[in-house]
């Protein structure tokens, strides 16, 4: 049976892959210090992916679309240029193709992309670890996105996280509603008709009481919103028609990452207002 072909992937994920080899987070053939050496550990670590269960697999045998060995190259190149990543490795392989990491990139990628998955189960553990009280109906909906994405169908994709964002939203405007002290300034959010409306009324209502909550459940809340509604607005308009938009892979992976920020401030919002 011949080999199947291997499937492209996006910048963000091929960046991560470099980053969890620069770091040593996971096991590849060759030291990480020359650039064929890097290219061969990124298509490694895809091959893995791919054939978790391959008991014959074997680190030459990896191999790269054509596409992501052009994504390599970029990405490489970009750390570089963000002081990431020094070319030579020591005094005695000081130029090209021998690099390293900085002692600056070193501790700032250490820093970044918390959210980070590489297939449906990975991307679940890691959701429900930041936000463990998600709903069941939000679970199923985020689940679907994630398959989509990785079938390609990425359209599907937004709308499924909007629906999840959707669901994990109305149940920020009950617990809202229903508190104590502040649920009459909340009362009038859910009669606008579309969930981009709801949200706009939401922020509205809450931002005379912000201060009276913890720090931890607002800020960032208007970033958090603007990104769902970006999500938001790929699949339906103002008035809540589909738009059969085209969205990029690359920005599907990060919206897909963005949610796990907002649900995690909803959530902590529900507990403030409970």
């Amino acid at each position: 049976m011949p080999p199947t072909e291997p499937e492209p992937h996006s910048y963000e994920e091929i960046r991560e892959v470099v980053v969890d080899i620069l770091l040593k987070r996971v096991a590849v053939q060759y030291e990480p210090n020359q650039y064929r050496h890097l290219e061969s550990g990124v298509a490694q670590v895809f091959e893995k992916r791919r054939n978790p269960d391959n008991r014959n697999f074997h680190p030459d045998y990896a191999r790269l679309h054509a596409f992501d060995s052009e994504l390599i190259r970029d990405v490489f190149w970009d750390l570089f240029r963000q002081g990431f990543i020094t070319l030579g490795m020591d005094r005695h392989n000081e130029t090209w193709p021998w690099f390293r990491l900085s002692h600056f990139g070193e501790k700032a990628l250490l820093t970044q992309s918390p959210y980070r998955f590489h297939d449906t189960g990975s991307f679940m553990v890691m959701l429900k670890r930041e936000v463990p009280d998600l709903s069941p109906e939000a679970a199923i909906y985020i689940d679907e996105a994630v398959a989509a994405f990785y079938a390609g169908c990425l359209l599907a994709c937004c709308v499924m996280i909007g629906v999840a964002a959707e669901a994990e939203f109305l149940r920020l405007i009950t617990a809202a509603i229903a508190n104590g002290t502040h649920g009459a300034k909340f009362s009038t959010v859910n009669k606008h008709q579309t969930i981009r409306r709801k949200i706009t009324a939401f922020q509205d209502s809450l931002r005379p009481i912000m201060s009276s909550l913890p720090q931890d459940a607002t800020e960032d809340l208007d970033t958090n919103f603007l990104s769902i509604q970006s999500v938001l607005r790929i699949a339906r308009n103002e008035a809540g028609h589909p738009t059969g938009a085209t969205p990029q892979r690359e920005s599907v992976y990060v919206y897909l990452q963005l949610f796990v920020p907002f649900a995690r401030q909803l959530m902590r919002l529900r507990r403030a207002l409970a």
